[in-house]
This record gives C-alpha cells, sequence and structure tokens, in this order.
C-alpha cells in the first residue's frame, strides 16, 4: 500500500490483521487508496475477502456497538448499513445521521463501545456515506 500512493498505511497490529483505515485517516484520496487496495489486495489471505463467519460477527458486533451508542447517549446513532465499497461488510452512515464522530463527547462514547467490535478499529466507523 505504501509503495503505490498510500504511505501512512499502518503494518497490521500483532494479531489483528490488516488495518481498516480510511483514505482520510490515511491523508489520501479515496481514488488513489482505492488503486492502491485493488493492486495489493491479492497478497491478502483469500484475497483480503472476510469469511462468512467472520462477516456474520461483524454484523453482530456493529448491531450491538450501535445499541450500545444509544444507550451512551447518542439517540439518533444508526443501525449499521452496507460498505458502499465492501457491500457484505457494516459500517454506519454517520454523515446521513448527521453525527460528527471527532467531537470529544462522541469520541467518549465511541471509546466505551469500542470493546464490542471485537478487533475492528474504532477509527473505521462512519464510512458509509462518505
Amino acid at each position: 500500500m505504501r509503495s503505490h500512493g498510500v504511505p501512512r498505511f499502518p503494518d497490521p497490529a500483532s494479531g489483528r490483521g490488516v488495518p481498516k483505515e480510511l483514505p482520510q485517516q490515511l491523508g489520501v484520496a479515496a481514488a488513489r487508496f482505492d488503486a492502491a487496495e485493488g493492486t495489493c489486495g491479492r497478497l491478502l489471505p483469500n484475497g483480503g475477502a472476510p469469511t462468512a463467519p467472520a462477516l456474520a460477527q461483524s454484523w453482530s458486533d456493529f448491531r450491538s456497538f450501535a445499541r450500545c451508542m444509544r444507550r451512551h447517549g447518542v439517540s439518533d446513532w444508526p443501525d449499521p448499513s452496507r460498505y458502499p465499497r465492501h457491500p457484505e461488510r457494516p459500517t454506519f452512515d454517520l454523515q446521513s445521521a448527521r453525527i460528527d464522530p471527532s467531537t470529544p463527547q462522541v469520541t467518549a462514547k465511541i471509546r466505551a463501545c469500542a470493546p464490542l467490535l471485537h478487533g475492528t478499529d474504532p477509527q473505521r466507523l462512519g464510512a458509509g456515506g462518505s
């Protein structure tokens, strides 16, 4: 990824697999990220495609996370929806819900609920609609 235009792409964390970062988090345009991902994706186990059990777990984790966020006072936190670039994967369309995940109030609540994501980086939230 780094040699294909995403110089800030992080190394995988031990036991957590490949990072799930968004282009804007890495300081690159979505088109550049997509091009690098298209070139490098074949190097991932299973070509980067998650297994059916992993997808089911991810959807369950995201639903639990949404309930937790609402219990913690973010009443308009949306249920997970399909991630536009990978429709089999969940995301939260925070743009449509008009939620800014970078505000201190929301960030604190994300941290409180993050353990429910079982390894999904909370920084990945809000990919939908962008």
